[in-house]
C-alpha cells in the first residue's frame, strides 16, 4: 500500500458548528496497511479567553476569601480551580491518534505532553459505526470490544466520523468487514462492490 493521505477537514471545511460547540481538525492518512487519524482540538479563541478569564476571576475570589473559607470549602475551590486550568490546556495541546490495521485498533490520547495508550485487538472489536452523539456527549466513533462499548474520536462531527469509516472501507477493506464497519443509513453511504467468497 501506498503512503498517501485520505483527507484533512477541521472547522473551516464548511461543517456548521454550534457558537460554542468544538469540532476537531482531522487529518487521515494510510501507510503500508496502517490506517491512521489524527484529531486535534480546533479552537475557538473567543471562547477560550471567556473561559480564561473566568478561570482568572474565580481564582481571584477564592484568593481574596481563603481565610474565611472552611477547609472542605478551600478544597473544593482548590479542586475546581485545578480542573478548570487543565481542561483550559488540554483544548491548547490535547490531540487524539487512532491507528487500525489488520491486527489492532490503537488509540492514543496526549493531553499537556502525557500519552495514554488503549490497545484493542481486531478479533474482539465489532460494530464499528458512528455514535450518535447526546447532549454533552462528544465522541464521533464507537465500536464493540467483546460485551463493552469503546467510544472515541473526540470532537469529531458525524461527517467526519463517515469519512473515517470511508477511509478505512478504501484503504483496508478486510478490516472494515472484519469490524463489521456500519454506515447504513447514514448520508455518505458508499457501496465498495465487495463479494462475498
Amino acid at each position: 500500500m501506498n503512503n498517501r493521505r485520505c483527507a484533512t477537514t477541521g472547522g473551516s471545511d464548511g461543517i456548521p458548528m454550534e457558537m460554542f460547540g468544538r469540532i476537531a481538525k482531522m487529518d487521515i492518512a494510510a501507510a503500508s496497511g496502517v490506517l491512521s487519524v489524527t484529531i486535534r482540538p480546533n479552537l475557538h479563541w473567543s471562547w477560550m479567553s471567556l473561559e480564561a478569564v473566568l478561570i482568572v476571576l474565580f481564582s481571584r475570589y477564592a484568593f481574596r476569601a481563603w481565610q474565611e473559607m472552611s477547609w472542605v470549602t478551600r478544597g473544593l475551590f482548590l479542586w475546581v480551580e485545578l480542573g478548570g486550568v487543565i481542561g483550559w490546556f488540554y483544548q491548547v495541546s490535547g490531540s487524539e491518534n487512532i491507528e487500525i490495521d489488520s491486527r489492532q485498533l490503537r488509540i492514543r490520547k496526549d493531553t499537556l505532553g502525557w500519552g495514554r495508550v488503549t490497545e484493542h485487538p481486531i478479533e474482539d472489536c465489532s460494530a464499528l459505526e458512528v455514535h450518535d452523539q447526546a447532549k454533552g456527549d462528544h465522541y464521533g466513533l464507537q465500536c464493540k470490544v467483546g460485551w463493552r462499548t469503546v467510544k472515541f474520536g473526540e470532537y469529531l462531527s458525524e461527517d467526519q466520523s463517515i469519512q473515517v469509516l470511508t477511509a478505512l472501507q478504501a484503504e483496508l477493506p478486510d478490516v472494515a468487514q472484519k469490524l463489521g464497519t456500519n454506515l447504513e443509513g447514514k448520508k455518505h453511504f458508499i457501496t465498495l462492490g465487495l463479494s462475498a467468497q
